[in-house]
């Protein structure tokens, strides 16, 4: 068992990493004037890595402490209701327990329904708008770590028959191709995970559910994902320089998240 310190107020925080997200849309502009550049140069990439790496840093940090309060929250209503008396009920057979059922009217829906020709459905991708990336397809990447010990299927032992001939072991999977990024995609591969950050500063609390659903699942078959999650560090050592410690404040708030996933009382 261990102990753990009182949940700590991370608005602040929050509001912090906003005021920084500000200065980077100031400084080399929002996620649809990455997205319209023509060419990437190494310097502008660099410039827009520096702002990008540590706010996805600082934002994952403050979701695992968001996810390690939904989770003990969620623990400790469980513990209330399994401790208190359960009400079961158990409805006889044949009655039914709801509103009176509308068999016509469902039926009547359903062949109006079916009777409505569709239209045909493309099978080419639509191509993004580049001028609204609130349309985007943009998911925050939460960089969970891998687990050391998971074995690929392609390398996983195999189960000998009792009898016969040992049969000849499985062909070694096929190389696969280096993936080719093409020159012309990197300014939106870049303004795509610009938009995601934004998104989880306007609303952090789906991203924290989701990843306090994650680790509560992953860390019944390795206990340590919470807290490699908590020491994996961000992958440039840049920072805002008008807010030179957030970082650091938000990763001294996430501390005590990575024990709420593995703690056992």
């Amino acid at each position: 068992m261990t102990d753990i310190a009182a949940p700590i107020n991370t608005e602040p925080l929050w509001t912090r990493a906003r005021a920084s997200f500000a200065r980077a849309v100031a400084a080399i502009g929002d996620a649809a004037a990455i997205a319209m550049l023509t060419a990437l140069p190494k310097k502008l990439r660099r410039q827009i890595i520096a702002w990008l790496c540590p706010l996805e840093h600082v934002v994952r940090k403050l979701l695992l402490a968001e996810a390690a309060e939904l989770h003990r929250a969620h623990r400790e209503a469980a513990a209330r209701a399994a401790a208190g008396p359960r009400l079961v009920l158990i409805p006889l057979k044949g009655m039914y327990m709801g509103p009176p059922r509308a068999e016509n009217g469902t039926a009547a829906l359903r062949a109006a329904c079916a009777a409505e020709p569709r239209a045909p459905t493309s099978t080419r991708r639509r191509q993004p708008d580049l001028s609204r990336p609130e349309t985007w397809r943009a998911r925050f990447s939460l960089a969970l770590p891998r687990d050391p010990r998971l074995v690929p299927e392609s390398r996983a032992p195999r189960i000998r028959p009792l009898w016969g001939p040992t049969p000849p072991p499985p062909p070694p999977p096929p190389e696969r191709a280096p993936r080719v990024i093409r020159e012309e995609d990197a300014p939106f591969r870049l303004a795509r995970r610009f938009e995601a950050l934004r998104r989880v500063l306007e609303n952090p609390k789906p991203h924290a559910e989701r990843l306090a659903h994650i680790l509560a699942r992953e860390t019944r078959r390795w206990t340590q994902i919470a807290q490699r999650y908590w020491m994996r560090p961000c992958r440039t050592n840049d920072y805002d320089p008008d807010d030179p410690r957030l970082s650091l404040d938000a990763f001294g708030a996430s501390h005590d998240g990575q024990y709420v996933f593995s703690d056992s009382s």
